[in-house]
């Protein structure tokens, strides 16, 4: 028994390291991966923006406006990761349609949010032992807090769940109380 599949692209392809994306050299990415994004929109519908194998670094976001039929791909989830190196979005999309982002991975370093286990609570703090590999984010304004699914690795839903948000008070940041204990008023 044989087994084929087929592609069809229609549009032009875009490949980031036209633009001087190139991989797995801790330089940001960010300027040439947008000029190829927007060189894809402007090309009109039905193209593809691509990523080879390996790690493309961002520094902040990458806007995507107006695209239709726009696919931006990787070489597989396992070979293609797009690293976030600054508290931003990866990519904000505007006014699209019908816009893919597939076969690559997105992680951030250092992760964007910490995790750990309530520790102490009284009615104007927590204070959370934060765990490996998150890091205990000092000097932040804490905006949402919610229950965590290690075993999904994604927050978690349905019972037994919570989600706070605040809008914390000027002036009032998360502090070190230990080694890995962080204080969040």
């Amino acid at each position: 028994m044989i087994f084929t599949q087929r592609s069809y692209i229609l549009g032009a392809i875009f490949s980031v390291s036209t633009y001087s994306a190139f991989p797995n050299d801790n330089i940001d990415d960010t300027s040439a991966i947008q000029a190829a994004i927007n060189k894809a929109i402007e090309a009109g519908p039905n193209n593809v923006v691509v990523f080879q194998s390996g790690t493309y670094n961002f520094k902040s976001t990458i806007g995507i406006y107006s695209a239709i039929k726009l696919t931006i791909i990787g070489q597989g989830v396992q070979q293609t990761l797009l690293l976030g190196n600054k508290l931003a979005a990866m990519f904000q999309p505007l006014n699209c349609q019908e816009l893919t982002i597939t076969v690559l991975a997105i992680d951030f370093d250092p992760l964007p949010f910490t995790a750990g286990y309530v520790v102490s609570v009284s009615t104007s703090y927590l204070d959370v032992q934060v765990v490996s590999p998150h890091r205990a984010d000092v000097g932040r304004q804490v905006h949402a807090i919610l229950r965590y699914n290690p075993a999904m690795v994604r927050p978690a839903f349905g019972l037994n769940t919570y989600e706070l948000y605040q809008e914390p008070p000027a002036n009032i940041y998360t502090s070190l109380i230990s080694n890995s204990i962080l204080h969040i008023p």
